[in-house]
């Protein structure tokens, strides 16, 4: 509550409330004239006397964002579009939208940290026609925004390619049995993926198809142990499954095993917090026969601490990167 206004309007109300005693105490024609002017004041400041905390509800044009990414959003107030006049002020008390009768929408730039907002760090201050009468508040959403970790992209895309290149030069030795699929030969494709004795007996040229195969089966793996650093971690985490090299679920694990949805990364580290600390035990959901993948990308700030999780994962192969002292390699 602001204070200052409380004791302002409360006031104002009780100067309005003696003219109005006034008019009917002295019943004259000057008594009534002032009575009857505190009367119509005292209407125009009736919206305000109600409670508006659970009224005054703004949408964004897009509750999507990026940590550390400056954006522009429409806010429009969706709740409370009776009020006559509100004033936003963000929270360094800088910068100052009207919004009067007729118009309802802020062009607002804003910078946020990740984590899912029902409120933004801004207030509002509502006023009669005349300012005469306030109430400042929060500014609340209808809709929350939610707000992903920053990103990486240059980290992420080396990392990505080079994992890529070791994926390809494993796939081109591996043995015919985890081959699954044929097709024939087209200009451009990788002559190392011929299938040789497949060729000879079709009389034409063949080659593995196990592109899908070996993409889909790639996953992406985040270490939750004491030493990591949280945010720089999944800042490269949501950044490496931007990159789509990973065309399945990302996963995080400490106490948990959580699933981060491909193409949902924003929405599902949002609001992450670690649960305690990664174990291998953690990992049984992973090794399943339904979730047989073929090679992990491990984040991990301990790449020592990271080997029995490598074992459980066997036969898959892994790829490590170490993130400790805030750097990334691999």
């Amino acid at each position: 509550m602001n204070w200052r206004n409380f004791f302002i309007n409360a006031g104002i109300l009780l100067v309005l409330s003696l003219l109005i005693v006034f008019g009917v105490a002295f019943n004259s024609s000057t008594s009534w004239f002032a009575s009857d002017f505190a009367i119509l004041i005292l209407l125009l400041a009736i919206p305000l006397l109600w409670p508006l905390k659970n009224t005054l509800r703004f949408t964004a044009d897009n509750p999507d964002m990026i940590a550390d990414r400056p954006v522009t959003r429409l806010f429009t107030l969706t709740h409370g579009r009776w009020l006559p006049n509100l004033f936003l002020l963000d929270s360094a008390k800088t910068h100052t939208w009207h919004l009067p009768i007729g118009q309802r929408t802020a062009k607002i730039s804003l910078t946020l940290q990740r984590g899912i907002y029902e409120q933004l760090p801004m207030t509002v201050t509502v006023t009669d026609l005349f300012g005469w009468f306030r109430k400042t508040l929060p500014l609340r959403l209808a809709t929350p925004i939610t707000v992903g970790p920053a990103r990486r992209a240059e980290a992420a895309a080396r990392i990505a390619d080079d994992f890529s290149q070791k994926m390809s030069a494993a796939d081109a030795g591996l043995p015919s049995d985890r081959i699954k699929n044929f097709r024939d030969y087209f200009p451009g494709d990788n002559i190392q993926q011929i299938a040789w004795k497949v060729s000879a007996h079709a009389d034409t040229l063949i080659v593995h198809d196990d592109e899908h195969e070996g993409q889909a089966s790639w996953t992406l793996l985040l270490l939750i142990t004491p030493t990591l650093s949280l945010e720089p971690a999944l800042s490269l985490f949501a950044s490496l499954m931007d990159t789509g090299i990973f065309s399945g679920n990302g996963y995080l694990l400490d106490s948990r095993l959580t699933s981060v949805i491909q193409g949902r990364q924003n929405t599902s580290l949002a609001n992450f917090e670690p649960d305690g600390t990664a174990t291998p035990d953690s990992l049984a959901a992973l090794t399943t026969p339904q979730h047989q993948h073929r090679a992990y990308l491990i984040l991990t700030a301990d790449t020592q601490a990271a080997v029995p999780f490598t074992h459980a994962l066997a036969p898959a192969a892994t790829t490590l990167v170490d993130l400790s002292g805030g750097d990334d390699h691999a």
